[in-house]
C-alpha cells in the first residue's frame, strides 16, 4: 500500500528541496562554503577592529570633537557600503530574508548551541 505524506510533511520536504537548490545556486554562482566563511570571517574581523577603535576613542574622549577622528575613519571605510544600501545598489541577504526571520534564526541557533554546551558541561 502506497503512503502519501501529509500536507505538512510535503511542505517541509518542498522547503528543504528549495533550500538545497538555493544553496547550490549560491555555490555555483557566488562562492563555495569555504570562501563564504572566509568572507564572513574577514567581515567580522574588520568590524571588530573598527568597533574596538571606536570604543577606545569613546572611552578616552573628553569631548565630541575627540571622537570625530575615529568616527571619520570608520565612516570613510564603511560609508560606501552604507551609501550603496541607501541607494538600493546593494542588498544584504538578511534584508532579503527579512530582519524578523533573521533574528529568529539567530536566537534559535544560539539557544540550541547553548543548550548543547550546557548539557555536555555537566
Amino acid at each position: 500500500m502506497e503512503q502519501f505524506p501529509t500536507p505538512e510533511a510535503h511542505q517541509a520536504m518542498q522547503a528543504s528541496l528549495e533550500k538545497q537548490v538555493r544553496r547550490g545556486q549560491i555555490t555555483q554562482r557566488v562562492a563555495d562554503n569555504e570562501s563564504l566563511l572566509g568572507t564572513t570571517s574577514d567581515t567580522v574581523h574588520l568590524l571588530l577592529v573598527e568597533f574596538a577603535n571606536l570604543v577606545k576613542a569613546i572611552s578616552s574622549a573628553q569631548s565630541l570633537e575627540d571622537l570625530k577622528p575615529a568616527a571619520q575613519s570608520s565612516a570613510q571605510l564603511l560609508g560606501t557600503i552604507s551609501d550603496k544600501v541607501s541607494a538600493g545598489e546593494l542588498q544584504f541577504p538578511y534584508q532579503g530574508k527579512g530582519t524578523e526571520a533573521v533574528l529568529q534564526e539567530i536566537q534559535h541557533r544560539a539557544q540550541g548551541i547553548s543548550n548543547i554546551l550546557q548539557d555536555t558541561s555537566k
